[in-house]
């Protein structure tokens, strides 16, 4: 009979689960888990790692939460960014308001518009994004410039935006022949309605005419 020869179990290969991503007040309760993961590991118990996770409500529950957390956060930017939009029409429709006042909307006022808005938002919009706020301005352009003007003025309590659409508004005014009366009268409801003097106003006016 030849020599015996001796055959031994080929060794299980190891079982390893990818930690998953967790930040903030899960992390503690991800590190005591895969710890225990670990341990079990170290056995060369697969089946006993295995049931572990299935049980560990621990571990379900962090999952849970992290999920929760980001959708949460995913739910508050996009808030964020409809806040946002809503304020950069406001200031659209503003400088729509100044500039049909007198009955007529030239395409180099709606030029001058998006290319100003464009700038003061540092092009976080697109071109296309701004005209199009445009259109919803000239849709409720019915309402009238005092109603306009103060809803205008709910979306923008912040002095400093209120300004800004100020000078958007009159940098518009200025073209094709500088300020008509009809748009001198729009830009006063608009200051009126922020809470700004025709003192203020004028040189708000003087700064956009450079």
């Amino acid at each position: 009979m030849g020599a015996e020869v001796s055959y031994r179990p080929r060794a299980e290969r190891a079982w390893t689960m990818p930690p998953p991503a967790c930040e903030g007040p899960c992390q503690k309760e991800r590190e005591v888990v895969m710890a225990e993961v670990k341990r079990l590991q170290g056995l060369g118990n697969v089946a006993a790692v295995q049931e572990a996770l299935a049980q560990a409500n621990a571990y379900k529950e962090m999952l849970e939460r992290e999920a929760a957390a980001k959708a949460e956060a995913e739910a508050q930017n996009a808030a964020e960014e409809a806040h946002v939009g809503a304020q950069i029409g406001a200031l659209v429709e503003a400088a729509y308001l100044v500039a049909s006042a007198d009955g007529r909307y030239t395409s180099s006022e709606s030029e001058r518009l998006v290319e100003r808005v464009g700038a003061l938002t540092e092009d976080k919009f697109a071109s296309h994004q701004l005209a199009a706020m445009a259109d919803e301005a000239q849709n409720r352009a019915s309402e009238g410039i005092d109603a306009r003007a103060r809803a205008i003025a709910e979306i923008l309590p912040d002095p400093e935006l209120r300004r800004a659409t100020l000078l958007v508004a009159s940098a518009v005014a200025w073209l094709d022949g500088g300020v008509g009366q009809k748009e001198g009268l729009a830009l006063q409801s608009l200051a009126r309605a922020f809470g700004i003097s025709i003192d203020e106003l004028h040189k708000i006016m003087s700064k956009a005419h450079g």
